[in-house]
């Protein structure tokens, strides 16, 4: 069974994380028990994670969403897989910043395990980060994989 990570919260909640958990350490010191609220929340900011795990022997697949070792997903079975695919969409990106905005326009890969009914999505990223993990996957499900434009 293989564990692909596949992300965790962005910058601006580990930041958070880390004032709460400074926070938390001051209350506590302070001998104030308000500090081990703070000190949970941040562990929560500062723990979180997502991925993916595939298990090849058994044909089954679970997205999940843990903390401390703790993974939260449900299998689903992926016996009658028929392929890999990689999937390569233009996205648009904007940012504003006061009255000031932009737009990029960005290339995202996303890979999908196609079954005949419906498709998983796995990963989404830059392609040689795609690439690798479809070819390490297609190996391990034994299965091909398909270049998509779209």
């Amino acid at each position: 069974m293989t564990n692909y990570k596949t992300g965790k919260l962005p910058f601006n909640f580990i930041a958070l994380g880390i004032l709460l958990l400074a926070l938390s350490i001051w209350r506590l010191a302070i001998s104030d028990w308000a500090g081990v609220l703070y000190l949970f929340i941040s562990l929560f900011f500062l723990f979180l994670r997502s991925g993916v795990f595939i298990d090849a022997e058994n044909k089954r697949v679970k997205k999940y969403v843990g903390i401390f070792g703790l993974n939260m997903g449900k299998w689903e079975n992926i016996d009658p897989l028929v392929n890999l695919q990689i999937i390569k969409r233009k996205e648009s990106q904007t940012m504003s910043v006061l009255s000031v905005s932009r737009t990029d326009n960005i290339d995202v890969y996303k890979l999908f395990l196609t079954l005949p009914d419906h498709k998983i999505e796995l990963f989404s990223g830059k392609r040689n980060y795609i690439n690798t993990r479809a070819e390490e996957i297609s190996r391990q499900l034994q299965t091909t994989v398909i270049y998509t434009l779209q």
